[in-house]
């Protein structure tokens, strides 16, 4: 049975390709969010699990120019896979995302630094959020 996920594949993209990372459990809106980044032009890589998101990390030739993830999902949750995905791409760009979670104030601090949005948000805010992370002045490595 295909998996539900237009871009999912079994390794990221080349290594000359800048990519961003896309986790969420809900196959619709890993497809909605697919669908408007790369009608801006940027490849994506979806993941439905923490697991797979580490797993397309470790398989990739380079980090993901941005990582965008869902807070609220089953065994790893976001925070704590944004904290492993931290631990191996130090300056790795997140976009934090969920529908359940609006007031950032009770956050560890290790994650209030990071951008959020708050779902449903618009195709607007979502290209305004990776175009502000992609600006950041510091690169990954």
């Amino acid at each position: 049975m295909e998996p539900p996920f237009s871009s999912l594949a079994p390794v990221p993209p080349p290594a000359a390709t800048p990519w961003i990372l896309i986790v969420d459990d809900e196959a619709a809106l890993l497809n909605l969010i697919e669908t408007i980044l790369q009608a801006e032009g940027w490849t994506t890589f979806l993941a439905d699990s923490g697991e797979k998101a580490l797993a397309a990390l470790k398989a990739a030739k380079h980090p993901p120019a941005v990582f965008i993830c869902d807070v609220m999902m089953p065994r790893i949750d976001g925070l704590e896979l944004t904290r492993r995905m931290l631990t191996r791409v130090p300056k790795l760009k997140v976009i934090l995302i969920s529908g359940h979670l609006t007031d950032l104030s009770w956050w560890p601090t290790d994650m209030r630094e990071h951008r959020f949005l708050s779902k449903p948000f618009s195709n607007g805010d979502l290209v305004t959020a990776v175009q502000e992370a992609l600006a950041d002045d510091q690169p990954i490595r």
